[in-house]
């Protein structure tokens, strides 16, 4: 929670992450009855039209977090460089996961979506222990084809899988495929995903190293801050009886590229 408000004054940061956005989720709301998913909501749709951050504010966040848990997480200083560069290197894409909409769901947020896919089957999702018990004996069991096999589903893994390269292993492919089908790994963009990503760079108060570019709502098709993909193939069919793996990489892999910007963030506050 101190992390979260010390994000929040920080100007540049508080521009392009919009910290406070999430402050009713962690107090209070989170613990209630209520489902979080619907306050997450809100705060990526403030999020994704937010400028990016700029490698600089990254970096001072990052180190903020890093080295204000290092004594809690037991993080070394080598530890620390290489979490910073990892999420560094991920974060455009991330976040573009994460701003993924679908048009033909009515514009719903994938993270959002996903979600709710995950909440039929652990109920309201909130922060207590036993909802979030409930959603780790999931993770375990692997996601059904209800969660994993979706149009928003395949966006994030082709995203992922052409500008992240080495973030699903041959066997992660391999339960895909088995899983949703050949037409979910064939490099293929849905049609109706559209990313809500602001193009935009927030500058740092005190630099101005980084100008800002035009901001664009728009398909991948057209987007220049995506990977142009070769195919467009019609959305992914879901095998209606498909069965949760066990222990399936796949599952858990997939369902972190999705959310994974909500994930990685909610849980270094």
């Amino acid at each position: 929670m101190n992390s979260l408000m010390a994000i929040g004054q920080d100007p540049a940061a508080h521009t392009c992450l919009k910290p406070a956005q999430l402050l009713t989720v962690m107090i209070g709301a989170g613990n209630g009855p209520e489902s979080v998913i619907g306050y997450l909501d809100t705060w990526l749709e403030s999020m994704c039209g937010a400028p990016a951050c700029s490698d600089d504010t990254l970096i001072a966040v990052l180190s903020n977090l890093t080295t204000s848990c290092s004594d809690e997480f037991g993080l070394s200083s080598s530890r620390i460089q290489q979490t910073i560069a990892t999420v560094k290197a991920g974060y455009k894409t991330v976040r573009e996961v994460a701003c993924l909409k679908d048009s033909n769901s009515g514009g719903i947020n994938c993270v959002t979506g996903t979600l709710r896919n995950v909440e039929v089957l652990t109920g309201t999702m909130n922060l207590n222990v036993t909802d979030i018990r409930s959603i780790a004996n999931l993770v375990k069991e692997g996601f059904p084809s209800s969660v994993i096999c979706t149009d928003c589903m395949k966006g994030a893994f082709t995203l992922m899988n052409q500008t992240m390269p080495g973030s699903f292993s041959t066997s992660d492919i391999k339960r895909a495929t088995e899983l949703c089908g050949a037409s979910f790994v064939d490099g293929g963009i849905p049609p109706g995903l559209v990313s809500a990503a602001s193009g935009a760079i927030a500058k740092n108060v005190t630099s101005t190293t980084n100008p800002a570019i035009s901001v664009t709502t728009s398909s991948f098709a057209s987007t220049t801050s995506t990977p142009t993909f070769t195919t467009t193939p019609t959305p992914t069919p879901t095998k209606k009886n498909a069965a949760p793996r066990r222990g399936s990489a796949m599952s858990l892999a997939a369902f972190l590229v999705i959310s994974g910007l909500v994930a990685s963030i909610v849980d270094l506050m």
